[in-house]
């Protein structure tokens, strides 16, 4: 399907409601004047048509079933409070951030982030950037020296701020230049890396190799806004997802923290098995177009029109974690 060419004035106009929508969920844009919040979801990676959260996370989801029921179920969301969500223009909160429990991006695993009662976890100091980290994880990925870790570490506890490893390439160390195309940042979906453009590794590719060994693309330039989309060789590929599994977010779970519990999967749903999970429907070729963004003005435009990479058909639920999974 060919890509739809969008007028100028609706460009326009998606611009001022994704500002519009950022800046009253996240806040002032950052430093480098770029907007906050996420240009695909944080489930299954696709962009489209998209709603931010606006707990702070900086994430964004599909709620709308017309781009992927299978996102809104993972969020614990029904059919109804999607649509009143939609349609009455309220706040989403995702379950992270109402419950204040949020995942460390190097080790995987929920943390209290809640400043009020001594947090577990602590958030990038970059305006636009979300990510949280336990201090322990961050000083060991950023110090080598045992001693300069431990300094940080304490640091990082005590509440300083610090920024993250997705703000400097993994190659040569240098910062972010977005009007540059070769200081570019490439960063990976799945866990603190990033490179320049001009760093990054001849194995991650822009296009699938042809034959049944051959490598499959791993870098999207048309899905993140002046940024490329990367699985770094840390993560295998599943083919027929086009993507790595898709177990990589963890909800809080409401029972354990002695909060009304959630709405749950169907148990025909809860039931399949990991393998009919993840083939539901039959395969189908990733589409080549992106999903329009509608033009309802409680959605964040945080996508472009783009294409959407992996086979939607395809889509997993995430798996539950070893911290709690709505539901479970």
């Amino acid at each position: 399907m060919a890509r739809t060419k969008v007028p100028a004035e609706e460009l326009r106009r998606r611009r001022r409601a994704r500002e519009i929508k950022r800046k009253r969920s996240k806040g002032k844009p950052g430093p480098d004047g770029a907007n906050n919040g996420d240009d695909a979801c944080a489930i299954c990676d696709n962009g489209g048509f998209l709603t931010c959260c606006g707990g702070g996370c900086q994430r964004s989801f599909h709620l709308d079933d017309s781009e992927d029921s299978n996102c809104r179920l993972a969020l614990g969301v029904s059919k109804d409070q999607a649509k009143m969500i939609i349609d009455m223009e309220e706040d989403f909160i995702c379950k992270n951030c109402k419950y204040k429990q949020h995942q460390c991006f190097v080790c995987g695993l929920l943390g209290s982030s809640d400043v009020s009662s001594g947090p577990e976890v602590f958030q990038c100091e970059h305006d636009d950037c979300g990510r949280f980290y336990h201090p322990k994880c961050v000083a060991e990925l950023l110090y080598s020296d045992s001693e300069e870790a431990t300094l940080f570490e304490h640091q990082v506890a005590a509440g300083v701020g610090f920024p993250c490893p997705m703000h400097e390439c993994s190659v040569c160390k240098g910062g972010e230049k977005k009007d540059d195309e070769n200081l570019q940042f490439a960063v990976c979906r799945r866990c603190p890396t990033a490179y320049h453009r001009k760093c990054l590794p001849r194995d991650i590719l822009f296009e699938t190799r042809k034959g049944p060994n051959g490598s499959m693309q791993r870098a999207w330039d048309d899905v993140l806004h002046d940024r490329i989309l990367i699985f770094c060789m840390k993560h295998d590929i599943v083919r027929k997802l086009a993507t790595p599994k898709r177990d990589h977010i963890v909800f809080p779970d409401a029972k354990n923290l002695g909060v009304p519990k959630m709405p749950e999967y169907s148990s025909m749903e809860r039931d399949l098995p990991e393998e009919d999970e993840q083939l539901r429907h039959p395969f189908s070729k990733p589409s080549q177009s992106p999903p329009l963004a509608a033009s309802n003005k409680n959605q964040c435009f945080c996508s472009s029109p783009m294409d959407s990479f992996a086979p939607k058909s395809l889509f997993m639920h995430p798996q539950p974690g070893s911290c709690g999974w709505i539901g479970d």
